[in-house]
Order: C-alpha cells, then sequence, then structure tokens
C-alpha cells in the first residue's frame, strides 16, 4: 500500500500480533480475539520465522476465524525480531482502529468493543488504553505487575513511557489508523531488537493525548523464559542500552524533538541508565563520569553528585564485602561434605543448584528442568521402570521444549531445543547412583495434601519435601520460612532480603543430607 492515502473502514478493528515459536500458547490468544463481543475485525498474525508448529496452530485455527466470517491473514516471515515482523503486517491494515497485542496474551471479552465505544463518543481523541492484569504462566495464579500504573489521569503520556512512569504493555493500547499511518507513511517503524512498543507507542503519545479506562481488560502471561524476561548477560544487556539509546534517538527524529529541555530530558534518560548499568556492574569510573554528565545536564545538584558517588562508591565496596563474605561462607559449608557420589532426583532445579554449589557432576537425568509434583512422586514411586522409557517430544505453555517419558510431563525450561534436552537427559540417566539416591520434591503447583502424603510414603530414606508451612504429620517435610503469606513455595534459589548473602534454600543443611552413610540410608 506504501506511502499512498488510504481510506481506513469505518468502525473496523485490525489486530496485528508477531508471534516466534508460540505454538504452546498463540490458539489462547487467538481464542480471546474470536471471543470479543465485538466482531468488526481482522486479524493479521505474522510468524517471526517459527521453528516450532506455530505455523500450524494458525492455520489450525484459520477456519473458526471463516466461520464467524472475520478475516485472518497469516504472513510468513524470515526471523529477525518483533519490529521486523510488525512491519510485515502493517502494510495490510484496513481498520479505521488498530490494536496489537502480544501472542502469549489474552484479551477479556468486551476489550476491543470497551475501546472502541470510548473512541466512538469520544472523537476528540486518537488513542485510548485500559490497564493490565498478570498471570504467572506456570501456576496460573495471579502475579504482581511488573510495569507502573502511574497517574492514570494524565493524558500526556510521552514522557511518562519513556521514563518507565507508566505502563507500555502493548495489548492495552488502541490507536485510530489513520493518525497512526500520518506518522509512519511508509508503514513501517523503526526495527531494533529490543522489541516494538516505544516505536508503536512513543511518537504517537507525543502528538496525541491518550485517556484511561480504567478496567483490567488485557491479561499478561508472565513467563520468565519469554524474550522481554530472559536473564541477559553483562554483553547482552550493554548491547540491549545501547540499542534503546538509538533507538531513542530515532524516535526524537520522528518528533522532531528541538526543544532545549526536551533534548536536555532525552539526555538525561540516557544518562541515568548508564548510570544505573554502571553501578550494577561496578564500573565505577563510568558512576563517578554518569554523576558529572548528570550535573552538566541540569538533573542534579553539586551536593547530589557527590552525595550519588559516596553512595555508589559504599555501594561497591559493601557489595564486594558480601561477595567476600558469601565466599567465604560456601567454603566453610560446603568443605564438611563427604559423600560425593551421590544421585539426585528432584522435581525442579533445586537439586541442580545443590550438584552446581558442591562442584559435583551431575549424576542425575534431573538438571535444569521441572516436572509437576503428581506426576514427580508418580516416577519416583516407579523409578526404574521410568529410567527404562523413551521420552516423546510434548507441548510447553511456556514455549520450552518438553516430552513425555510414559505418562510423565518434563518441562526442560533451561534448554534451547528437546534434542539438546533429551541427549543430556540420556547421558546423566546412565550416571544414576542407585546405591546412593536422594529424592527432593517442592510443594508447588499441583502438589496437594494427598500428594505430599505420598511423598512421605516414599520406600526411600533419604528423601524431602520443601513446604511453605510446617506439616508435622510429615517426616520428610521441611519447612523454608518467608513464604508463609502465599499458598505454596516459593523459589528458594532466590535470595533473602538480608544484608548478608543468603538463599531460602540454604535454611536446609543439605551437605549433612548428603552426608549421611550407609547405615543411616538403611
Amino acid at each position: 500500500m506504501g506511502a499512498e492515502k488510504c481510506k481506513f473502514i469505518k468502525n473496523k478493528v485490525s489486530v496485528v500480533t508477531p508471534v516466534f515459536n508460540g505454538e504452546s500458547h498463540l490458539e489462547r490468544m487467538l481464542d480471546s480475539i474470536l471471543g470479543q463481543t465485538y466482531q468488526e475485525l481482522e486479524m493479521i498474525l505474522v510468524d517471526d520465522g517459527s521453528t516450532d508448529n506455530t505455523a500450524l496452530v494458525a492455520e489450525g485455527c484459520q477456519k473458526k476465524f471463516e466461520d464467524k466470517g472475520l478475516e485472518f491473514r497469516i504472513i510468513k516471515a524470515e526471523h529477525r525480531n518483533a519490529s521486523a515482523a510488525i512491519n510485515q503486517g502493517l502494510p495490510y491494515v484496513t481498520g479505521e482502529y488498530l490494536v496489537w497485542p502480544d501472542s502469549d496474551d489474552i484479551l477479556e471479552p468486551d476489550s476491543i468493543g470497551k475501546r472502541v465505544a470510548f473512541l466512538q463518543t469520544h472523537p476528540q481523541y486518537q488513542c485510548v488504553r485500559t490497564l493490565a492484569y498478570y498471570f504467572d504462566a506456570v501456576s496460573g495464579k495471579m502475579a504482581a505487575a511488573d510495569e507502573k500504573t502511574g497517574d492514570l489521569k494524565k493524558e500526556n503520556l510521552f514522557w511518562d513511557i519513556l521514563e518507565s512512569k507508566t505502563f507500555v504493555c502493548c495489548g492495552c493500547y488502541m490507536v485510530k489508523s489513520e493518525s497512526f499511518f500520518e506518522i509512519y507513511p511508509e508503514r513501517r517503524i523503526p526495527e531494533y531488537d529490543v522489541g516494538q512498543n516505544f516505536q508503536m507507542l512513543l511518537p504517537f503519545m507525543y502528538f496525541h493525548k491518550c485517556p484511561t479506562i480504567q478496567e483490567k481488560l488485557y491479561g499478561v502471561y508472565v513467563r520468565k523464559g519469554s524474550h522481554s524476561r530472559r536473564v541477559l548477560t553483562q554483553k547482552e544487556e550493554e548491547k540491549k542500552y545501547q540499542d534503546y539509546e538509538e533507538l531513542v534517538d530515532r524516535i526524537a527524529e520522528i518528533c522532531d524533538l528541538q526543544e532545549p529541555m526536551e533534548l536536555k530530558r532525552i539526555a538525561g534518560w540516557k544518562i541515568r541508565r548508564r548510570y544505573q548499568l554502571a553501578l550494577k556492574y561496578g564500573y565505577m569510573k563510568r558512576v563517578a563520569g554518569s554523576l558529572r554528565q548528570l550535573y552538566r545536564n541540569g538533573d542534579i545538584g553539586i551536593i547530589h553528585m557527590v552525595k550519588g558517588n559516596v553512595r555508589a562508591y559504599l555501594h561497591f565496596y559493601i557489595r564486594k564485602l558480601k561477595d567476600a563474605e558469601w565466599k567465604q561462607y560456601k567454603k566453610r559449608k560446603f568443605s564438611r561434605l563427604k559423600n560425593k557420589d551421590f544421585t539426585v532426583i528432584a522435581s525442579n532445579c533445586s537439586g541442580t543448584m545443590m550438584y552446581y554449589d558442591l562442584g559435583l557432576p551431575f549424576l542425575s537425568p534431573t538438571i535444569n528442568l521441572t516436572i509437576g509434583m503428581n506426576d514427580f512422586v508418580r516416577m519416583v514411586e516407579n523409578l526404574k521402570w521410568y529410567m527404562g522409557q523413551e521420552i516423546a517430544e510434548s507441548k510447553d505453555e511456556n514455549g520450552h521444549p518438553a516430552g513425555l517419558l510414559g505418562d510423565i510431563k518434563i518441562n526442560f525450561i533451561h534448554y534451547t531445543t528437546f534434542e539438546e534436552a533429551i541427549q543430556k537427559w540420556n547421558e546423566r540417566k546412565n550416571r544414576i547412583n542407585w546405591d546412593n539416591l536422594f529424592i527432593i520434591g517442592m510443594e508447588r503447583g499441583d502438589c496437594s495434601y494427598e500428594t505430599m502424603k505420598r511423598f512421605n510414603q516414599l520406600p526411600y530414606k533419604n528423601k524431602v519435601l520443601f513446604t511453605h508451612v510446617e506439616y508435622p504429620e510429615f517426616q520428610s517435610a521441611y519447612y523454608i520460612k518467608g513464604f508463609e503469606e502465599q499458598s505454596e513455595l516459593g523459589t528458594i534459589t532466590n535470595f533473602k532480603n538480608h544484608f548478608w548473602r543468603r538463599r531460602y534454600l540454604d535454611d536446609f543443611d543439605y551437605v549433612k543430607f548428603f552426608n549421611r552413610t550407609n547405615e543411616e540410608r538403611g
């Protein structure tokens, strides 16, 4: 369609969604589109070079859209990034309104309808947004928001979005297509590896006000391994920061920012981010340099600059002290280990962490994976039989490789491919020391009281079930303090909010646990 003037179809909503390897969650999002009370819409799905069965899932949903008389266009592209993928879909937008939800989230049934109704009854606005709610993708339980809500009465949102004072959650926003393509007449947004939302939102928010419908009409599934939430290496994080700076410079050009105060604010945004990154990785010269730049930019006074340097150096040396103490703590603790050829069969990564702490080889296949507790107990009840079975590839809702060991579902959460996971599983399965087994479970997910009872009855002397409250009736239960207000055990490999570095896991003396003698094991 290019840059020529396009007449958009009145009242129609164009839904554009990029997806990469979304076979486990895409259908859920598409079903939420099909379930909208407002049906004047078109679905434009861009497959960003997926290597799984995303295309098959999408094609399987096509008939559902046809049966409802809805347009559903599937565009297949080479894998690049989300912004490049969304550019493949923008030329096909024909609706008066535009939304771009993520492929792993959902829209409430009246999400689109309420936004359309607002814009129809408030023609002075070119866009509107709603609120979001958050789910833990594993447990399905409500999760804390990972963005600030901000002042919901504000309508000038450019700076609040840029400075993370309010949310950028893409599926919450709806814009009028004509106004959007006045900003991007070539129907292309700038392409960067850091996503698409800054490009989609910031220029629009600079030129137009955006009110908020104060209802939670968009559901975000929080997946720890997703692209936006994946833990980055230092090198990856530094590149991400640089990409964001280049992107914001491009956005400043699009918005034609020339006012000195606006340019100073952009500069301050960059410097503050550089300061935080330098502080995180202990680059004290860069910290001092960033503070000087903030002073010259007028963001802080000389007293704040001096105090900031003092605080930074204190933070740096306290962290060094904590690191040294943590190293000595582990050395003292782990030097007591005498039993070094044991096999841990664990329901999640706790066993992996113990092996890693102790510097021991992985004599177990249950490394870097999770198994639901009901499945885990069933597997351990007949462990030798299950270890003799082959694993068939399966689907995981979070996009990780997954498999079925007979009727046992295994999520290989820290592996890139199913083939890699199976190779490691088979290698480590052959290392099992059947005469030196330790069984570790967690009161998480589907772990009911009956499941804990079955775990406690397992025919293994050396077993422990970590729980979030006390269960004195179960000899194998070990209460990890700090999760009493939750409905289940949290992540015990996380550090506590204490001065010295200590994880919740460190409450349990697993060196003593592993040192049990053969006589004690019975």
